[in-house]
């Protein structure tokens, strides 16, 4: 009933036609139709399948360059809030029926077509679908983005797909008066507007799925998004297998948190890896035993995130900016320095037999959980004089499953307090302090650096472990 609803609707508007039976759509290629549920209650999107049947389908003879598009996303609008400032002014607007807008050539109509309650049809425009409609629509989109920069002066703006973005200063009339540029731009070229989707200039505004807001400069994970993503997480967590649909879904919801929470990006790569030359979606994939530490670690971040996320620095600071420095001694300790404050120790029993990269490891690791908080929203540069250390913070990953655990840690400290990091190598000369505190050599290290305070930092019980 909602298929036919909608053939009947598009039929109105000139965008399907009734295949008569003639010579010349006796060659019609017929796609299966499907339909999937709007964000809206109640509404559906009719989705005409023309990557059927595998290997032989119309989608499988557009070529690739005809495929691949890129868009903007979150960070180009946080971009857009820095540059304007505190209290910006944003706005946005919908092009009503997206890929529907495009006519297709005649010629063309022979390949979109499709059977439904025992009639023939074919697609008219551009439908949801064809693997090229993403890119067709996207030279649309930018054609109206460059009118409104370049002839129009727009003071901000973006996009993705069919959702524009407009941003200008704060109590400035910059924002609505590009609103209506666009309106008025939209109307002299025949493209249709959404009013229902109408947000007007306000300091807080949902774009691509995200709250954001100019005066607290933060964006924020609508909560319902949460829950789903907790839910899912739930039921995966004591699974051995899933299958491709569950885990692409997963990973879907996960990559979408991703546009608020940066560093999550690092307990995806082994769940996307799962799905590589996977095609069948009901087909079962095992997961393995780093995958679901993955799985734990996001549970376990997720069950905590309240959903907010302050804007990053744009700058990285480096450990001599931050005054953060660590070292490692084999036989001794190890040690790390923030500022004035610092903690040093000796190896306990458990960590005799560790090789030198867990050593040189753990106390970045603690170093990120007991003054984490003081790194919100930063992006920090890790300066180490051990190269296999420096190479596994990069690539936040390791196939040594004790150094994984570390690198699991130090992640879910920088999503728990929001910070990026990365590492470069410098020679140990150049970290005398950190070196001497390692090697428990606590009155030299004091010595040479008198703003130490007296007492170190009590390193919590709970953290001495891999």
């Amino acid at each position: 009933m909602v298929v036919l609803q909608k053939i009947y609707k598009e039929q109105k508007l000139g965008r399907i036609s009734e295949a008569s039976v003639t010579p010349q759509y006796e060659n019609l290629v017929k796609s299966p139709l499907g339909v999937v549920p709007k964000n809206v209650p109640g509404e559906f999107r009719l989705i005409h399948d023309l990557s059927y049947p595998e290997n032989h389908s119309v989608n499988s003879c557009i070529p690739k360059e005809n495929k691949d598009v890129s868009y903007d996303n979150i960070e180009s609008v946080i971009a857009l809030v820095k540059q304007f400032g505190k209290g910006a002014l944003m706005a946005k607007w919908d092009i009503k029926d997206g890929f529907r807008n495009i006519p297709l050539h005649p010629d063309d109509y022979h390949l979109l077509g499709f059977i439904w309650d025992n009639h023939f049809y074919y697609d008219k425009c551009l439908p949801m679908g064809a693997s090229s409609s993403c890119q067709i629509f996207e030279k649309l989109s930018c054609s109206l983005q460059w009118i409104m920069i370049n002839k129009l002066h727009a003071a901000g703006m973006s996009h993705m797909i069919d959702d524009f973005f407009f941003i200008g200063h704060p109590k400035s009339p910059s924002c609505l008066n590009d609103l209506n540029n666009f309106i008025a731009l939209c109307s002299f070229v025949g493209v249709p507007l959404n009013p229902d989707k109408t947000f007007l200039p306000s300091e807080i505004i949902t774009i691509y799925g995200i709250e954001v807001d100019s005066v607290a400069m933060e964006c924020r994970l609508p909560e319902d998004k949460i829950s789903k993503i907790h839910d899912q997480l739930c039921q995966l967590s004591f699974r051995k297998k899933v299958t491709l649909q569950e885990l692409q879904s997963l990973i879907g919801l996960l990559n979408f948190a991703c546009s608020v929470v940066s560093p999550g990006r690092a307990f995806l790569r082994r769940l996307i890896d799962l799905t590589c030359h996977v095609t069948n979606p009901r087909h079962y994939i095992r997961l393995t035993s780093e995958a679901r530490a993955d799985i734990d670690t996001w549970l376990t971040f997720i069950a905590q995130f309240n959903g907010k996320s302050v804007f990053l620095d744009d700058e990285w600071s480096n450990s001599d900016r931050l005054a953060l420095y660590t070292d490692s001694a084999i036989s001794k300790g190890f040690a790390a320095v923030l500022g004035s404050l610092w903690f040093a120790g000796p190896w306990n029993d458990t960590f005799q037999d560790f090789h030198i990269t867990i050593m040189e490891l753990f106390p970045i690791v603690v170093a990120m959980e007991i003054w984490g908080p003081m790194f919100k929203n930063k992006k920090i540069l890790f300066m180490s004089d051990n190269e296999a250390a420096v190479a596994i913070i990069n690539k936040k990953s390791s196939k040594d499953k004790l150094i994984m655990k570390l690198v699991r840690r130090l992640v879910l400290a920088s999503l728990k307090f929001n910070f990026f990091f990365k590492a470069i190598h410098i020679p140990g000369k150049y970290n005398v302090i950190a070196d001497k505190l390692s090697r428990l050599e606590f009155q030299n290290a004091l010595s040479a650096a008198p703003w130490l305070d007296k007492k170190p930092v009590k390193v919590p019980v709970n953290l001495m472990h891999i």
